[in-house]
């Protein structure tokens, strides 16, 4: 059965619903005391984020099933360095998924600075997510939770589904899915073109039969409760570590949506741009938002080139599609706002 798009579903509110994303600085070492921890091998490993080899894996087969990017494996090999050759991995082998996380630096007394002012590149390191934004061919590609042999509408952990594809795609016994619930469409807020759809992360789904034309899967862990219509994705990490890294070229782009209800946003509210992959950005590189005139009165435009760009907001990027990314707000000295421009600074 094909469907012409989403099905928007509203949920009663949560004490933890919204972004509950956790966030951490590395300089201060507050730990993310809201990051999920999955562990993607059925095996116990007493470790997050951490596959158990199986007879015949390779990198790059751990990374098209994990990462749906078989590519990705030289960075997944830079997670491992107990793996001496990536040609040889055996079973039992485990093999990280995320980087180690960073000892946070022992720090005594206090820090003068001359402004409160960012005068450099924000040090910080973001955990993602509960939320994440995908494009409309995304959409269509993902798959759907058509039924269900339990006897109730709200399934969680350990119950079975049945998951759907529209469209031909790999799918095998094992495979790893994230589930989803979309929440809004994205327009962007200039030119008005549909980008494609904010979701909320419900769970982690493992396919354990392709016998039929359903799938049969089973949920493995459940954020929240998930309904039938509720969609799945290829499956990421919910607990990964982003690190900065410089920028590699300049790109200007513009915040197109947020994940909060309010208006103002500031430091750790989570939000999409609308410059991805295909614009030469990465997770790790950082927008700055900028602007330069007076604080309160309104400057003349030909009068702004007397002024200095000032930067009042940083903005790390956690996930990548073609023409859009998921960041992070990792500092702000006064509010930011959809629509607001901003800036990924060549070698910043």
């Amino acid at each position: 059965m094909q469907h012409a798009g989403p099905r928007f579903q509203k949920s009663a509110p949560l004490p933890w619903r919204g972004l509950l994303l956790g966030a951490f600085l590395a300089a201060f070492g507050q730990s993310a005391a809201l990051a999920q921890e999955i562990t993607v091998s059925g095996a116990a490993t007493g470790e997050v984020d951490v596959y158990v080899a199986e007879e015949g894996d390779t990198l790059w087969d751990i990374c098209d099933r994990f990462f749906n990017d078989p590519w990705y494996w030289p960075v997944l090999w830079s997670f491992n360095p107990h793996i001496t050759n990536p040609n040889w991995i055996f079973p039992g082998d485990l093999v990280y998924l995320v980087p180690p996380k960073p000892k946070p630096p022992e720090r005594e007394g206090y820090q003068v600075t001359e402004a409160r002012y960012s005068v450099g590149p924000q040090w910080e390191q973001v955990v993602a997510r509960r939320v994440g934004f995908v494009s409309k061919e995304e959409f269509q590609g993902s798959g759907e939770v058509r039924y269900s042999r339990e006897e109730k509408a709200l399934l969680g952990q350990m119950d079975e589904v049945y998951v759907e594809f529209e469209t031909a795609r790999r799918v095998k016994a094992g495979d790893l899915y994230l589930l989803y619930r979309v929440e809004e469409e994205v327009e962007h807020p200039v030119t008005g073109k549909d980008l494609g759809y904010k979701v909320r992360y419900l769970g982690v789904v493992r396919v354990t039969s392709t016998d039929t034309e359903e799938n049969r899967a089973v949920i493995l862990r459940s954020f929240e409760e998930v309904q039938r219509g509720d969609r799945v994705a290829p499956f990421a990490p919910v607990a990964r570590t982003v690190p900065p890294v410089r920028n590699a070229s300049a790109v200007s782009g513009n915040i197109v949506a947020t994940f909060s209800d309010v208006g103002m946003l500031g430091e750790y509210h989570y939000v999409v741009l609308d410059r991805g992959a295909d614009h030469g950005v990465a997770a790790g590189n950082r927008f700055v938002v900028r602007l330069r005139g007076d604080g309160r009165e309104e400057v003349d435009e030909d009068d702004l080139d007397r002024f200095p760009y000032e930067t009042y907001g940083e903005i790390l990027v956690i996930e990548t599609q073609p023409a859009t990314s998921v960041a992070a707000i990792t500092y702000a000295v006064r509010e930011l706002a959809v629509g607001d421009p901003c800036d990924m600074l060549a070698g910043y």
